[in-house]
């Protein structure tokens, strides 16, 4: 058997040693990165939600102004005669389907997040206001015919008393 050098053994021990905290500063960076990526990513994925839940928020406030006008327009197909209280409420109607048209125009406008769902959006707004301006013409138009109407009957009972109030003066 060879006799131990303690040289050799204590250069061994170090060079052991050495290796050993080498080994564990290395491992001790890699755990210290693996965290700090995990942080970022964390905070990566909390904008991410973030700006999810804002999409969600704008669509869903979208979607209610959608019902809105929708409701508002199915009200609106519900009247069928002419008279003043109706025409009042026909406006009102009018007025607050363009409002929530409006809102909808400036909620796409404020949306930071160009999406192809929002151009579907900003189509379906110009159509509304396409529909409401030809339905505020309709109700125009609908009400003149009404109001010339009521004139043109007017006049024929004023007429038709005129002859018979001459008859009566002025017999054949």
């Amino acid at each position: 058997m060879k006799p131990v050098n303690n040289s050799d053994l204590n250069r061994a021990y170090r060079k052991f040693m050495m290796y050993l905290i080498t080994l564990l500063g290395f491992a001790i960076i890699i755990v210290y990165f693996f965290f700090a990526t995990s942080g970022r990513e964390l905070e990566l994925l909390n904008a991410r939600v973030k700006k999810t839940d804002q999409l969600i928020a704008l669509r869903t406030d979208i979607n209610n102004s959608f019902e809105l006008i929708l409701l508002r327009m199915q009200q609106l197909s519900q009247y069928a005669k002419m008279n003043s209280q109706e025409l009042n409420n026909q406006t009102v109607l009018l007025n607050d389907i363009q409002e929530s048209n409006q809102h909808i125009r400036e909620r796409l406008q404020s949306n930071p997040y160009p999406l192809k769902s929002f151009e579907l959006y900003k189509k379906l707004s110009n159509d509304i206001e396409t529909i409401a301006s030809i339905k505020d013409s309709l109700f125009t138009t609908r009400f003149q015919i009404e109001s010339l109407r009521s004139q043109l009957e007017s006049c024929s009972r004023v007429n038709k008393s005129a002859i018979n109030q001459l008859n009566h003066h002025y017999p054949h």
